[in-house]
């Protein structure tokens, strides 16, 4: 990729409604098409927003991070109950918790009033972020073209198309490499959209396609930290300004296992990696 780079960002709201949002890191000559396409999709939403707010940065002499995309897992957890329990689940495999993710759960359950993430502390539940009201966004990543377009296709063939999917692939990617990070959790405000996720290094990308009922608007994302080893300045400044570029996709695989071994099955059922070595 030419050095000359620029980070894309997109927000849409009506009032404080949260109504869409992107992220893209663009090469020169195709910022004009990748803007008018992110405002195409803000447009294409229902109800239609009444702001669309689009920043275009250059990133000037920043080094740019290249990271391996988490390998991709999908439980299938057909109802809420059952993917909240497989979440509290992977969320303990990946080192949170119990009540914390419990805690976690319950805000995203009440529906999180700040357009970013909650920061809590992986064990206590505490609450860590330095404005509750705004909370915390990741933001300057993107995937290289060709893991783009090889992560869309081994989607497709998986039947996922959203285009949310890999999107929020290449979102948690990023924030599980963040320093002090533990694990993510994440289901999605719109009422349409059902899916969520948790996400860590440990576990990987786990996609859990039922978090919540068809219809309800509440949703938000969780970043879960070690409080023993975090630097806060150091962990939000990675987050907002470093940008990320995510040049290979994981594998995938579908799973359906029983949530109360859910732990067992993932531990000996990880995909094998088809990352270079």
């Amino acid at each position: 990729m030419a050095s000359k780079l620029y980070s894309i960002r997109m927000r849409a709201a009506t009032g404080d409604r949260h109504i869409s949002g992107a992220e893209r890191i663009a090469e020169a000559a195709t910022v004009d098409q990748i803007v008018r396409e992110l405002v195409m999709r803000a447009m294409g939403r229902t109800p239609a927003p009444e702001q669309i707010f689009v920043n275009v940065e250059y990133l000037g002499d920043q080094g740019l991070r290249t990271l391996p995309a988490l390998d991709v897992i999908t439980l299938d957890a057909p109802d809420v109950k059952t993917g909240r329990s497989a979440a509290v689940c992977v969320l303990q495999e990946a080192g949170v918790s119990r009540r914390a993710a419990e805690a976690a759960l319950h805000h995203l359950t009440r529906g999180a009033t700040m357009r970013g993430a909650i920061v809590m502390d992986a064990q206590s539940g505490e609450r860590l972020e330095p404005d509750q009201q705004k909370g915390v966004r990741a933001s300057r990543f993107d995937w290289s073209e060709e893991a783009r377009a090889e992560i869309q296709r081994r989607l497709a063939a998986a039947g996922l198309t959203h285009f949310r999917t890999y999107e929020a692939i290449a979102l948690a990617t990023k924030v599980a490499s963040a320093p002090g990070i533990v694990a993510e959790l994440c289901w999605s405000d719109d009422p349409d959209y059902t899916a969520g996720y948790v996400a860590s290094l440990k576990t990987g990308y786990v996609r859990l396609p039922t978090l919540k009922e068809v219809g309800d608007p509440k949703g938000g994302r969780a970043f879960f930290v070690n409080r023993e080893t975090l630097n806060l300045e150091t962990f939000l400044q990675y987050l907002q300004t470093e940008p990320v570029l995510i040049d290979r996709p994981g594998a995938y695989r579908a799973m359906t296992p029983r949530v109360e071994d859910c732990t067992d099955r993932m531990r000996s059922r990880r995909p094998e990696s088809t990352k270079e070595k």
